[in-house]
């Protein structure tokens, strides 16, 4: 048994955890965990808790209903699958919720099942999405606008004094372009994309970070997508808003003013490079 890495809860939470869900697996530091994966289920879900996505009631609730369903199914109850149902009892919530959508979780699941089967016994097993050729081009020789007086235009790998010198003004490290629209180039509506927006917009507040107002657009102005220029925003926030946004590509400034294309984690051209 192990701890998850970097996971340090106070009494208080701990108290409340035990009271919520006494089958979990505790010792006198906190929850312990057979494998890697079953630390990282439990970090997302207290993530979600925290963010006020539920209650440790209604966790309580989901991961009853999931344990009873597998023990219908005949699981034996042995405690090692305690984990598998945690995971399904995530899933459901998640969807529940609106984290997710059940399509998108029944298109991952396909995918890390083609994975699996495509790597070699004792290898690691990686989820790849590739972005097709011209995808990726389009992104490299897009505009990506940061609106002000004037306006400025960046471009992926053109070295912008403007932008330099706006982090500086701003006392930050770097800075994020990033869009909520389309989610994996999935063309949705104008009302949509303008809801996910507001809530790319009210993620960048809790993370308490400022952004400024912008738009990613090809040279002919045919594909125009609301975007923010988050500042202070570090790679990992990049990394995390790609996943919570579904966003193929991000942009990534440095203090050196040079825009970088960075690509969604589970990219296999981001490994490859």
């Amino acid at each position: 048994m192990q701890q998850a890495p970097d996971m340090i809860l106070n009494e208080s939470q701990l108290e409340e955890l035990r009271t919520a869900l006494p089958a979990l697996p505790f010792d006198d530091d906190g929850p312990v965990f057979r494998a890697p994966w079953e630390a990282q289920a439990f970090a997302m879900t207290l993530a979600l808790y925290e963010r006020g996505v539920f209650t440790w009631k209604e966790w309580a609730h989901a991961l009853s209903d999931a344990i009873r369903e597998a023990q219908t199914a005949g699981d034996p109850d042995r405690g090692d699958t305690y984990y598998t149902h945690w995971l399904s009892a995530l899933e459901r919530i998640a969807a529940a919720k609106g984290c997710v959508s059940a399509e998108t979780l029944a298109q991952r699941r396909i995918e890390w099942d083609e994975a699996a089967r495509s790597t070699p016994h004792g290898q690691p097993i990686l989820l790849g999405r590739p972005l097709p050729a011209a995808m990726l081009h389009a992104y490299n020789v897009a505009i990506y606008r940061i609106a002000g007086q004037p306006d400025i235009d960046m471009m992926v790998g053109v070295a912008n004094d403007a932008v330099a010198a706006m982090l500086a003004r701003h006392a930050v490290e770097s800075a994020v372009f990033v869009t909520a629209f389309n989610p994996f180039s999935q063309e949705l509506s104008p009302e949509e994309n303008a809801e996910r927006q507001r809530a790319l917009m009210l993620r960048i507040e809790a993370l308490g970070l400022r952004a400024l107002p912008g738009e990613g657009m090809n040279a002919a102005r045919t594909w125009i997508e609301a975007s923010y220029l988050v500042l202070g925003a570090t790679l990992e926030i990049a990394d995390a808003l790609m996943i919570e946004f579904g966003q193929n590509a991000v942009v990534h400034i440095g203090r050196d003013g040079l825009p970088r294309l960075l690509l969604h984690p589970d990219s296999m051209r981001r490994r490859d490079q």
